[in-house]
């Protein structure tokens, strides 16, 4: 894919965004067919609507082996928790309960690796929800129908792996002390039981992708403090409704909460 076809297709997901009106699919000529050409155009994307970063985003499409998607954060789709979101910002409700990390300090751009130490002593974890959202339209095919086509998932990537908006509770500096891998997480609407998982991370640990994640971008601008940076759910998503109250409990780590409000 020339770069031209990747401004064209960063472009109409752009409209799809400001407009409201969704996307059956992209053009033939301008379709991803490969993570670095969904990366490409979600660079693109960012770049064309010129908002500020706050995060990034990591995920492997079937095993690690394959070049990772990465997707920038908007600092205007991150909250902290407890937290209002208006429903028309992420009209699907669909959310996902996850561990999140944020950034303590530069991992600036550079030719050494980057160890799996240096990267664990820069970050806090936190226990977070994934709103998940897409541009493309879902009346005729679910969200979940296109997930689990690896051509569609190639496209619906590209437009910021269905990233709708973060919500992150307090960072926790002993994360490292935490088996991930066993953790209960219950996640509940009002007081019913949405998901209850143990575990449930596609790596066991959600801190082992953050190490490709540095690696990957230290090729690029690398990763700034402050920045939130997500590598998958625990459970997969559920749909919400608007003035549920929506609560993920991760068992003796932390609790994580928000709403949808309608406006």
């Amino acid at each position: 894919m020339d770069d031209e076809m990747v401004v064209n297709a960063a472009a109409l997901l752009v409209h799809a965004r400001q407009t409201g009106e969704p996307l059956q699919e992209l053009p033939e000529v301008c379709r991803p067919v490969t993570a670095a050409e969904a990366n490409a155009i979600g660079d693109e994307i960012a770049r064309q609507l010129g908002e500020p970063i706050g995060g990034w985003k990591i995920s492997f499409l079937y095993k690690p082996r394959e070049v990772p998607f990465i997707s920038p954060l908007f600092e205007s789709r991150i909250f902290p928790a407890p937290a209002e979101i208006p429903a028309s910002l992420t009209p699907s409700l669909f959310i996902e309960p996850e561990i999140t990390f944020r950034l303590e300090h530069d991992l600036p751009p550079r030719e050494r690796l980057y160890r799996p130490d240096e990267v664990a002593a820069s970050v806090v974890a936190c226990p977070s929800f994934e709103i998940v959202d897409t541009r493309f339209d879902t009346s005729a095919r679910s969200i979940r129908q296109r997930l689990n086509e690896r051509a569609s998932l190639v496209e619906v990537f590209a437009d910021h792996q269905t990233s709708g908006a973060f919500i992150a509770g307090n960072g926790r500096t002993d994360w490292s002390d935490f088996d991930f891998a066993r953790m209960r997480v219950v996640m509940r609407a009002n007081d019913e039981v949405i998901v209850e998982t143990c575990g449930g991370h596609a790596f066991s640990d959600p801190f082992l992708p953050l190490v490709v994640l540095a690696n990957e971008m230290r090729h690029r601008d690398g990763l700034r403090a402050g920045q939130l940076l997500a590598t998958g759910s625990f459970s997969g998503f559920f749909p919400v409704e608007v003035g549920q109250k929506i609560t993920a409990e991760f068992e003796n780590f932390g609790t994580v909460e928000a709403i949808f409000v309608d406006r």
